[in-house]
């Protein structure tokens, strides 16, 4: 994984509004961003160490952890993003 999960941990906790200081859900963020990473990871995505990247993981996790409890579809802005960045994954050339 080459996102940095520690600068990942610190935005999501600013986009959801927590103190820095409350460390009382940091395992579990991580858990979350070591999930969100495998599962985009898991649809062809190679992640780098950019910032569109990191904050892909970002507003991905936020989003999922938001929504953990509901059945809602993920939103447009989310679900396009992911797809252009998945365009954007170098395609390896078939050798048959």
């Amino acid at each position: 994984m080459a996102v940095n999960t520690e600068i990942a941990l610190g935005l999501i906790k600013s986009r959801l509004n927590r103190m820095a200081a409350d460390t009382s859900l940091d395992e579990y963020f991580r858990r979350r961003i070591d999930a969100a990473c495998a599962e985009l990871e898991g649809t062809g995505i190679s992640l780098t160490d950019s910032a569109d990247d990191l904050m892909l993981v970002v507003d991905y996790t936020v989003w999922q952890y938001q929504n953990r409890d509901s059945t809602g579809a993920m939103p447009d802005w989310l679900r396009l993003r992911r797809r252009e960045r998945w365009l954007r994954e170098p395609r390896k050339e078939d050798d048959t």
